[in-house]
């Protein structure tokens, strides 16, 4: 496997919150300072001070550290724009890349209102059961002891609708795809907004007021699972940003063997299981084909 060159010409030593986007590019390319005895690079990620380094014809991805920088000229011909404050993603569109420094979303597999019901119907739990983060732990209805701390999780992915008020486990809760309920600060912290990604209570009570209504709504369940799955994919998962960086500036991994073996790559790399349908539809119909046959 063939591993395209991003070169950097960051002018400076990478933030703290670039590098966990510089690692996580590892699957897609090979980060490293733009050297002439390495070759030449596939694209360049550089700050606007260092653009003009970059060479002929290449893509561009610029890390822009202010909104000035973000609408520069540079910025009109890069092909992304990387950044770690979100009002200049926001700003930029369809270009614009968050340096998330978290992995939410890779590990965590969003489940629906509707499947989540069917789960709680097999395991024998109530039809609504709201979790709750309490003082002493997390709190299933009917059980007098908090959960272990191995079983919360789980509680996340079957949950009609979970209170939460903690920035980091708010994040956890969403990327199951719980419709959550959450404290004005924890929301803030991660950039939900209220009645969008998430319902919001100043207190324990209320909050616990508004996760019941919530349980009972699957139209609004619905629409906050949802936008909270997208709200942690776009904004706190560095794979996800890595993914997006990579098809921005056309980073893929080759392989001897051309296009089919390629293909089999990317069906990894973007986490196929080997069981899945896709996976199993593509080795059915490319059965029998050679790899040289395709180029």
């Amino acid at each position: 496997m063939t591993l395209p060159l991003l070169g950097l010409a960051l002018e400076r030593r990478p933030s703290d919150s670039l590098a966990p986007l510089l690692a996580a590019m590892y699957r897609w390319c090979v980060p490293a300072a733009i050297d002439p005895a390495a070759g030449e690079p596939a694209a360049v990620l550089a700050t606007a001070v260092s653009a003009g380094r970059v060479p002929a014809g290449r893509p561009l991805a610029l890390w822009a550290s202010s909104l000035e920088e973000a609408g520069s000229a540079v910025a009109g011909r890069a092909a992304a724009i990387v950044a770690d404050e979100p009002a200049i993603v926001d700003a930029v569109g369809d270009r614009g890349v968050l340096a998330a420094t978290g992995g939410y979303a890779a590990s965590r597999a969003p489940v629906s209102p509707f499947v989540r019901q069917r789960l709680r119907r097999a395991r024998g739990l109530p039809e609504v059961a709201v979790l709750e983060q309490a003082g002493d732990g997390w709190r299933w209805p009917g059980l007098a002891d908090p959960l272990a701390d191995d079983l919360i999780e789980t509680a996340m992915a079957c949950a009609s609708a979970v209170t939460v008020a903690e920035a980091g486990r708010l994040l956890e809760a969403l990327a199951w795809g719980a419709p959550c309920v959450s404290d004005p600060a924890s929301a803030q912290q991660v950039g939900a907004v209220p009645e969008t990604h998430v319902l919001v209570g100043a207190s324990p009570g209320q909050r616990r007021r508004l996760a019941t209504g919530l349980a009972a709504d699957q139209e609004l369940a619905s629409r906050l699972s949802w936008a909270g799955r997208r709200l942690v994919e776009q904004r706190h998962d560095a794979d996800h940003a890595a993914m997006r960086l990579a098809g921005l500036l056309a980073l893929r991994p080759s392989l001897p063997g051309g296009a089919l073996a390629s293909a089999r790559l990317q069906l990894g790399l973007f986490g196929t299981p080997s069981n899945a349908k896709i996976a199993r539809r593509f080795a059915e119909a490319t059965a029998g084909v050679a790899v040289d046959e395709v180029r």
